[in-house]
């Protein structure tokens, strides 16, 4: 038996605005979605409320769908006698309740310029808030990165195959930013977009941080994390510029110390001068 593909955390803003798709559903080769900011999906973990559940199967038909909403939008589940553990849960299960989802992504275009995201559920179950909220905080810390490669992808100049061996060394998703470079309409100002999406997600959430961490200092490690790659132009971001970029966003002195000496301990940051920071 071929192994499973790794479940990819996506939030469902760039789940529903991905079009593209590679592979062929024969011969059990699986079937890939690749996203606007270039993360290859084949299976995908989600945890979300399930605000809706519809029973849409014809007579003598099983089939189920749900609507699981995160903090940037809707995803569309649908269950029937394909996945019937599935099927039996969405037939049960009351809403609104706080569930996580493992399963297949699909997309169909049933016109040219249409395209409708969905997932098919392997398995799905109930979890309580404070799971959301720390799939809310990993998959946001997942998306800043995706995003920094991206950027990196777009900074370089590069197209196809050249830019798939550039960016080997800095994701396991080079050939999907290669692809989604041609495909989608790619732009610094719509990486932007992406990442205030990020942002307000990481605003929702409460008590998500990892162990030994407020909330809010996890919040702020991967928010300064990401203003420190921004302002870096290649010889790294001065002390001042990040200070003042972080007191925008409404975190002070004390918090921005904080954070940064959480990101040199534990190897993320690192000062190649005395008051100038690079990520490492």
């Amino acid at each position: 038996m071929s192994d499973r593909e790794v479940a990819r955390r996506v939030f469902a803003r760039e789940f529903n605005d991905s079009n593209l798709q590679q592979g062929e559903s024969i011969d059990r080769s699986p079937n890939f979605i690749v996203t606007p900011v270039g993360v290859i999906c084949n299976r995908v973990f989600i945890v979300g409320v399930m605000t809706e559940v519809e029973n849409i199967g014809g007579e003598g038909q099983t089939m189920h769908r749900a609507r699981i909403a995160d903090p940037t939008g809707v995803f569309t589940v649908y269950a029937g006698e394909y996945q019937p553990s599935a099927a039996v849960f969405l037939s049960t299960v009351k809403t609104p309740a706080y569930v996580a989802v493992v399963g297949k992504a699909r997309v169909f275009n049933p016109e040219k310029d249409t395209y409708y995201m969905s997932i098919r559920p392997e398995e799905i179950n109930l979890v309580d808030e404070y799971v959301r909220n720390r799939w809310v905080y990993h998959t946001a810390l997942f998306t800043l990165q995706s995003l920094r490669n991206m950027e990196r992808a777009l900074e370089s100049g590069l197209k196809g195959a050249e830019l798939e061996r550039y960016m080997r060394p800095f994701t396991i998703d080079s050939a999907g930013i290669a692809r989604a470079m041609d495909h989608y309409p790619l732009a610094p100002d719509r990486m932007d977009v992406y990442r205030r999406m990020v942002m307000d997600a990481l605003a929702t959430i409460t008590d998500a941080a990892p162990p030994q961490e407020t909330a809010g200092d996890g919040m702020a490690l991967a928010i300064i994390e990401d203003l420190i790659m921004r302002l870096d132009r290649g010889d790294g971001v001065s002390y001042e510029a990040l200070l003042e970029a972080s007191q925008k966003l409404g975190y002070d002195e004390e918090t921005v110390e904080k954070t940064l000496n959480s990101l040199m301990d534990g190897g993320r940051c690192y000062e190649p001068r005395i008051g100038i920071l690079k990520l490492i």
